[in-house]
């Protein structure tokens, strides 16, 4: 699903951006990407491959030459993987000019593009840092990552830690919060 931050279903980051949005908190423009990551993975066939190319990494111990190989190999077979086309025109359509933050929603900004096209390649660029050895070694055992909407987003200027919109925020939404914004927009919603 492509859709924009007001139509996306409201769970974690996505839906405290949605309740700062309603009380009247500048947020910018959001598109949210959800279930496009898990499809890339199966029209790549690419569970089935990222599992044979871990095999052995994991066992009584932890083969840590196997692994670095291996989150090698898993980042460079995402990178080398492809989108449909007509996904990726999709995406592109519903994103504006101009600089582009593309990231996970919960998680620190991954990259700044300045366009729609250079956003998509990021957008791979992100979905394949799951595959790094500290991200790998996180989730150990479990190989695959989670599903967490990757969002991307329209800024202008410098990000940075904004005081009177983390006040507002953490009143607006019951709990501490550090609000990371753009030209006064809120941006990225850190929990305290």
């Amino acid at each position: 699903m492509i859709t924009s931050l007001e139509h996306a279903p409201a769970a974690g980051e996505v839906g405290q951006l949605q309740r700062l949005k309603v009380a009247g908190i500048p947020v910018v423009e959001t598109t949210v990407l959800m279930g496009l990551e898990v499809e890339f993975y199966q029209l790549g066939n690419l569970a089935e491959q990222l599992r044979r190319t871990f095999a052995g990494v994991f066992g009584a111990r932890l083969d840590e030459e196997k692994l670095e190989a291996a989150s090698a190999q898993a980042e460079r077979l995402l990178r080398e993987s492809y989108l449909l086309p007509e996904r990726s025109e999709e995406v592109k359509a519903a994103l504006p000019g101009g600089s582009l933050l593309v990231r996970y929603a919960g998680e620190a900004p991954f990259s700044l593009e300045p366009g729609p096209q250079e956003a998509l390649w990021a957008l791979k660029r992100l979905w394949a840092s799951r595959w790094q050895v500290d991200a790998v070694l996180e989730r150990a055992p479990e190989l695959a990552p989670p599903e967490v909407p990757s969002l991307i987003q329209a800024v202008q200027g410098s990000l940075e830690l904004d005081p009177i919109l983390s006040q507002q925020a953490s009143q607006v939404l019951g709990a501490a919060v550090r609000i990371w914004s753009s030209s006064g927009r809120a941006v990225w919603v850190a929990v305290s």
